[in-house]
């Protein structure tokens, strides 16, 4: 009983002092070093640590940055493309919403960027609310779904899209499954048996047509069950 109470401690103070590390992270270094891959990595590290905090320490650590980086367009614009990678892009880690949102929410109101430079960030912002883990999925073109699903987002104009089709359906983990393509770009039908393939014309919607091959799993009462995965 005593082992399981030190345990307990020894958490909360581990995740008390990430939490102040968070909140204190941007204090007095410098935004941008001589050599700007030092600063990568200590955005990088942020990152990290921000995916890992509790979200309000972590959005407000965010803040603290942004604040920082309205005495400094140069670093705004740099550090803007590194947000964009670390928490809209589904190859990373650290992929997540309230996070991104709350960074191009301030790149909105900031006013250090044009309105016109904003756009594509607002647009990804909105494709970053579906198919979060938990959510209802949404893919259109498919009205319901009564049974465990694997959707994969593919563009026809891609060779790597297409050969995911062939690795996904020979792979025995999705065996039994619903197999969905939701497909966008130019290209023939493809002919790989076991896919109900969806042509929706509302594509962008709801997909970053940037960002396939990618797929993602739905459960039976059509929640989804495993977030956006890279089909390389």
């Amino acid at each position: 009983m005593r082992r399981a109470v030190i345990f307990i401690l020894c958490l909360a103070l581990l995740s008390g002092c990430q939490a102040s590390d968070i909140r204190s992270y941007w204090n007095d270094v410098p935004l941008l070093e001589a050599d700007i891959r030092l600063s990568e990595d200590r955005f990088a590290d942020f990152a990290e640590l921000a995916i890992a905090a509790p979200e309000a320490d972590a959005l407000a650590a965010m803040d603290v940055l942004f604040d920082r980086l309205t005495q400094d367009s140069v670093a705004y614009y740099v550090y803007s493309e590194w947000v964009d990678g670390a928490f809209y892009n589904p190859l990373s880690p650290c992929r997540s919403a309230s996070l991104y949102g709350k960074a191009v929410e301030r790149m909105v109101a900031d006013a250090v960027l044009e309105l016109n430079e904003c756009e594509p960030f607002l647009q990804r912002r909105e494709w970053i609310e579906y198919n979060q883990p938990g959510a209802p999925a949404t893919v259109p073109g498919c009205a319901s779904f009564d049974s465990r699903t694997l959707v994969l987002v593919l563009d026809l104009s891609c060779p790597s899209c297409r050969q995911a089709l062939e690795r996904l359906s020979s792979d025995s983990q999705w065996a039994g499954l619903r197999h969905v393509a939701v497909c966008c770009g130019r290209g023939t039908k493809p002919d790989v048996p076991g896919w109900e393939y969806l042509f929706p014309e509302n594509f962008t919607v709801v997909f970053d047509p940037h960002v396939t091959p990618i797929y993602f799993l739905v459960a039976a009462d059509g929640s989804v069950e495993h977030g956006y995965t890279p089909a390389f």
